[in-house]
């Protein structure tokens, strides 16, 4: 591949993941905002029980929506290629199917309310899963009318719809949660994702305006059966992935208390600020790299190891920094009560976190070449590594024994999804392998500081600019002089 094809290659990928970036900073800074509030306005117990709302309704999720949104962006990137005439009949089809799935999945909640309650020994569950019906419903169909701008490559739909959720979702929680409680957390979850209906629904009707009319012959049957046989290894792989952060905070729950899922939940929720860049190129890249691979499989290859180098060089540092000074970070954000509890846990999974972000990108890649079984195959062995693990350490060593486990599932899970995309794609990965291995040293300096007590803001932010100066020498030279002149761009600008 031409170096400029490279450097095109990444600018357009570095855009769609700026503005997906941008949606999604200003949503996880409000989906912050809001998890502190939360956390804040209820006692570790309460926070205990939300957590556990949260994951059985992910989980739910998980089953019921068949991964019709993900087949939804794989099936609308590639007719939109391929065979534009047939997308408008497409859409219709997907539509149809998921209003089906998001109405059985709703009814099943309302009905299973009061067994899953029993199952938890916690009887305040059973109207919040009876409300959970609602929000699933309307999370559905948000997802699939998600799935659908995200195939057509409407980045920055995406962007602002997501931005917009995260805020109206901390705005009615600051007005309900006082008066409601956790109800009025839920209430405020349904609401932001019925805002976001319009908003996905306006901008995939003007960009089908523009596509030529005619179904193509495209029959219900056919795009049911090929949306099935993409999603179902997704709706397994959402069923495992799901279904092990389920069990994580169920045994806890079980084995220990509410308060130590309440504690877990911080320490998740912090650790997985590293996913933010992550989550955020994978928006452009899944439906960009499904069309390079039609077309293009050196464009392709070029692709994926210059998105796995961008989300080394972003994770890689921020994991450093956030693996010690985890504690400020949480006395500041969380409070005391959660600072000296979950700050041990926050660093550990810190590192699981690094890892997990190179499974988004490779959970990307599969998707997008159509191996969505082999990457289930791979997300099923980390998450039997997570459970093994937990059932065997958590009676004895608590919430370090989850970090230990979390951290060996993602270890598994990254590693063998790298292997799957080296011998199955044939991308040799040989340009990632620098910036692994200044990763790997990164993780060690902050493993051996931490063990010494060398931790808080100076340390970490000194270690995180080392790892990104050795990690901007990994990157391939022209990436290097496109970052550094779109730095000398802004500096001319800047002084102008």
């Amino acid at each position: 591949m031409k170096p400029a094809a490279g450097i095109e290659t990444m600018s357009a990928l570095v855009r769609g993941g700026v503005m997906s970036l941008g949606g999604s900073l200003v949503g996880r800074v409000a989906g912050v905002a809001q998890s502190i509030v939360i956390a804040r306005g209820l006692d570790p117990h309460r926070l205990g029980v939300f957590s556990i709302v949260n994951y059985v309704l992910a989980l739910g999720g998980a089953v019921v929506d068949l991964g019709v949104p993900v087949a939804a962006t794989k099936l609308v990137a590639e007719f939109r290629v391929t065979r534009p005439t047939a997308l408008r009949r497409l859409l219709a089809i997907l539509a149809g199917l998921s209003l089906v799935l998001a109405t059985a999945g709703a009814l099943l909640f309302l009905v299973g309310a009061a067994p899953l309650s029993r199952f938890y020994r916690e009887p305040d569950l059973a109207p919040l899963f009876r409300l959970g019906a609602a929000l699933l419903f309307t999370a559905l169909i948000g997802a699939v009318l998600s799935g659908a701008v995200q195939g057509m490559r409407r980045i920055d739909t995406l962007a602002s719809v997501a931005a917009v959720k995260a805020v109206v979702a901390l705005g009615a929680t600051l007005v309900l949660l006082p008066s409601l409680g956790l109800v009025g957390v839920i209430c405020a979850s349904i609401l932001a994702e019925a805002v976001a209906w319009p908003l996905n629904a306006r901008p995939l009707r003007r960009a089908l305006a523009v596509v030529p009319a005619g179904d193509d012959g495209l029959s219900p049957g056919t795009v049911v059966t090929r949306a099935l046989a993409l999603s179902v290894p997704v709706v397994l792989n959402g069923l495992v992935v799901w279904g092990g952060a389920w069990f994580v905070r169920s045994y806890l729950a079980r084995a220990a208390s509410y308060d130590a899922v309440g504690y877990f939940h911080v320490a998740d929720a912090c650790a997985r600020l590293l996913l933010l860049l992550p989550l955020a190129v994978a928006v452009p890249f899944l439906p960009a790299l499904s069309e390079s691979i039609a077309l293009n499989r050196e464009v392709a290859s070029q692709m994926i190891e210059g998105a796995l180098r961008l989300t080394l060089f972003a994770v890689a540092p921020a994991g450093a920094f956030l693996c010690l000074a985890a504690e400020p970070v949480l006395r500041v954000v969380y409070g005391d009560a959660y600072a000296g509890s979950a700050a041990a846990l926050t660093s550990t999974l810190v590192l699981a976190a690094t890892f997990q972000a190179l499974g988004v990108m490779v959970w990307s890649t599969l998707v997008a070449a159509g191996l969505t079984w082999t990457g289930f195959a791979v997300q099923a062995g980390g998450q039997i590594v997570l459970v093994t693990l937990t059932v065997a350490l958590v009676p004895g060593h608590g919430l370090g024994g989850v970090g230990v486990a979390a951290v060996a599932a993602a270890l598994a899970t990254a590693c063998g999804g790298l292997a799957v995309v080296r011998t199955q794609l044939g991308v040799q990965l040989a340009s990632v392998r620098g910036a692994l291995g200044v990763a790997a040293i990164g993780w060690l300096a902050a493993g051996a500081l931490w063990t010494i007590g060398a931790t808080g803001w100076l340390h970490g932010a000194a270690l995180a600019a080392v790892v990104v100066l050795l990690q901007f020498q990994r990157l391939a030279s022209n990436e290097r002089s496109w970052i550094l002149a779109r730095f000398h761009l802004r500096g001319a600008i800047v002084q102008r």
